[in-house]
């Protein structure tokens, strides 16, 4: 049966974007600064604490505290949206002080990906929020003009519209595949296995995508999720960008690429869902903003992913 998911009320130019920090220390404050920027030419009044985040080695804040400013900030009626600072790690460790039914009080725009990829499915799954996999404020200021287009068209309330990639490669699949769309850096979807936080993967479709990681972590994480049943589940599989350094050469990255793409075609060989490849999504500049919980339809034959 399909599910109806809790859309957030789109935002009109004027309305405040909170900034959260619910995982790791702002270590750019200039990219910090360009995003705020960026922000406030979109039309939007970023909002973030005056005396910036106190640092608590790699992470933002305590546990508690992080947990708290991301209560505070869905509680606060003034604000409208709410947008990561940026990624890293810590979102695992608030889950267990975070009140997601404070989400469906009060619904509204929450946009990140990387770590932030917690939060997302987490709302999705918990109270039903539809939530954006799209650029933290940091990354804002290297995001292509397609990915902030976007970005803009999801927080103003036209997430539907589909996205059809000029470079996506279908890998397999001949038929349209539909489900809710979950997912996002493939190392945070990891940290769920054995945890209260897991969750089902059938008829979903998922995406997947990482950065920094050899090849032999990306195959025994991808092999693991294979160990646990979760291609089997899927109703399809979304492949974001997947890039070991910045330092790669072309050749060097479309080597690496094909691997990871001719790794989950043989893991989910035996059911045969449709995978697709080069899909614009993650630590890259044309990260286009998704959906997470939403309803999904996979058109292979276009080459388009649409929502509702």
């Amino acid at each position: 049966m399909r599910v109806q998911a809790i859309a957030p009320p789109p935002l009109e130019r004027g309305d405040v974007i909170g900034i959260v920090a619910p995982a790791g220390q702002i270590s750019d404050l200039q990219r910090f600064q360009r995003g705020i920027a960026i922000l406030a030419e979109m039309g939007f009044e970023p909002r973030f604490p005056r005396e910036m985040w106190p640092g608590t080695g790699y992470l933002a804040d305590s546990d508690k505290m992080r947990a708290r400013e991301f209560h505070e900030i869905f509680a606060d009626t003034e604000i409208k949206g709410v947008m990561a600072a940026r990624g890293g790690y810590g979102c695992l460790r608030t889950l267990g002080h975070l009140n997601f039914p404070l989400l469906r009080q009060a619904p509204k725009a929450l946009v990140g990906f990387s770590d932030i990829t917690l939060l997302l499915n987490q709302a999705a799954l918990q109270v039903n929020m539809i939530s954006f996999h799209g650029p933290v404020v940091t990354s804002l200021s290297d995001s292509s003009n397609e990915s902030l287009e976007r970005l803009y068209n999801c927080l103003t309330g036209n997430w539907q519209r589909s996205v059809a990639p000029a470079k996506l490669e279908v890998l397999r699949g001949e038929q349209n595949t539909e489900g809710r769309l979950f997912g996002g850096n493939l190392c945070s979807i990891m940290t769920f296995l054995g945890t209260p936080y897991d969750f089902d993967w059938q008829n979903c479709i998922v995406l997947l995508e990482d950065i920094g990681e050899p090849l032999y972590r990306i195959d025994r994480m991808l092999t693991q999720l294979a160990l646990a049943g979760k291609f089997s589940q899927a109703a399809g599989i979304i492949l974001g960008d997947f890039t070991l350094s910045s330092d790669q050469d072309t050749l060097e990255k479309m080597r690496y690429t094909e691997y990871v793409w001719q790794r989950v075609l043989e893991l989910t060989a035996g059911s045969g869902i449709p995978v697709w490849g080069n899909f614009p999504s993650g630590h890259c500049q044309e990260n286009i903003t998704l959906p997470v919980g939403a309803h999904a339809v996979m058109d292979s034959g276009r080459g388009e992913l649409s929502f509702s």
